[in-house]
């Protein structure tokens, strides 16, 4: 292993000697005007770098690609692929948009966001990142909601989903299916709690006071499913062709991100540049009960989810409260490539990818405090103290056994999203509840 500090910090400083001619070169202050022009000279200057190094490391920048490659191939797409294919359909076929209208008002007084909002928050559970992140782009880009509304809908409207973290995390990673339902479980309480907060926190003076919250009536929705259905107006063949087409693309993007980052992580590992980050960290948990061997892991986890995930199920001896804790704080914040995917689609917005970015940090700080309290409550203590995977460790699904898992996990997500619809239309009409008379 190389003595890292040296030449990290001879980087450093030619980084900011390089910088500093730039701005003096050019005849450019630091101003806001010119602040593009900075940031896209360290950009050029840091792919620079990263391009070298794959010239200095290829043998290893090549294990880790095909290890990326393993991931996404056996984990990532067989748990994802029937969710991307059935949520394209049902925005075809009008279902979402049923759901959506049925559950409008309940968006509105819990999140301050517009009824549209349940459509994003449905999909972003079903599908996973960046889906969330896409379609409230989508909305913003065409006036379909303002500014704060936006920027709230990002804040909870970026989920995982639930089979990543059950059968590909919890199943195939930790061999421990109840740190799967934990993990899903403080994801979306997480989710929804920083939804409400931006809610409060993120404030709009124009915005338009509701004084009318009625439930629609079975009919209207069943109208506005029929309505989407008429204006997509692609044949069923067509339409499943398009889904599968998109769904592909879709995961081949999720893919590059994954090898990309993977082969990031490696030159981490390999240059020294994790340990140089963590080693003051991990000097500082060492004075407390909390476990340093999960600190490079957890960093590799902030730059790619399921490469950390992988490196947080190889720690041995670990106590699985830490497991869930920490697996729960890189899923919460998404990772760096994650983030890389949602801020495409951010930049075309007016809408800011720095408060996104800060809204992800607290959901991941909430999933992983909420998910410490369920482990503490629900977990004995020989299981909560000890992490005793179970024996035989489970095999890791076929990807077969992975598709049929994720596209029968992916039905009964929608059955209860129409079950959950229809009782709200229900209980409405029993109790009034949600509406309010001028």
């Amino acid at each position: 292993m190389l003595n890292i500090r040296f030449p990290y910090t001879i980087v450093i400083i030619l980084i900011i000697v390089i910088t500093l001619l730039y701005l003096k070169i050019s005849g450019r202050k630091l101003n806001k005007r010119k602040k593009n022009d900075l940031l896209n000279f360290i950009a050029a200057l840091t792919v620079t770098i990263f391009v070298i190094s794959l010239l200095f490391f290829p043998e290893e920048c090549y294990q880790a690609a095909v290890e990326g490659v393993d991931t996404w191939i056996n984990i990532v797409l067989p748990a994802l692929l029937p969710f991307f294919i059935g949520a394209e359909l049902l925005i075809g076929l009008g279902v979402i948009d049923f759901a959506g209208t049925m559950l409008e008002p309940v968006m509105r007084p819990v999140f301050k966001t517009p009824g549209l909002s349940a459509l994003i928050f449905i999909m972003s559970i079903t599908s996973g990142y960046p889906v969330g992140v896409k379609l409230t782009c989508n909305l913003r880009e065409k006036g379909m909601c303002t500014r704060a509304e936006g920027q709230r809908m990002l804040a909870f409207c970026s989920t995982s989903g639930p089979l990543f973290m059950i059968g590909a995390v919890s199943i195939g990673m930790f061999g421990s299916r109840s740190a799967g339902t934990i993990i899903a479980i403080s994801h979306y309480l997480a989710a929804v709690l920083i939804g409400i907060m931006a809610g409060i926190l993120f404030k709009d003076r124009n915005e338009r006071k509701f004084d009318n919250l009625k439930m629609p009536s079975l009919k209207n929705a069943l109208d506005t499913m029929l309505k989407k259905r008429s204006r997509d107006g692609r044949p069923i063949g067509t339409l499943l062709g398009d889904a599968v087409r998109e769904s592909i693309n879709t995961l081949l993007i999720v893919g590059g991100f994954i090898i990309m980052f993977s082969v990031v992580i490696r030159l981490f590992h390999i240059t020294g540049a994790l340990q140089y980050i963590a080693r003051p960290i991990e000097d500082l948990l060492r004075s407390t009960a909390l476990p340093s061997a999960l600190v490079q892991p957890v960093l590799s986890g902030m730059l790619e989810i399921t490469i950390g995930s992988r490196l947080i199920s190889q720690v041995e001896t670990l106590p699985l409260v830490f497991i869930i804790a920490s697996a729960s704080l890189i899923i919460g914040w998404s990772g760096f490539s994650i983030h890389a995917q949602a801020i495409s689609f951010i930049s075309r917005t007016d809408l800011s990818p720095a408060v996104y970015m800060l809204t992800k940090l607290g959901h991941g700080i909430l999933s992983c405090a909420t998910s410490f309290l369920i482990c503490k409550i629900v977990l004995s203590g020989a299981s909560r103290d000890v992490f005793l995977p179970e024996t035989p460790f489970p095999a890791a699904l076929s990807f077969s056994q992975g598709l049929l898992a994720s596209a029968g996990f992916f039905i009964v997500i929608v059955l209860i999203m129409l079950v959950f619809a229809f009782f709200c239309k229900l209980l409405v009409s029993v109790t009034g509840f949600w509406t309010m008379k001028k």
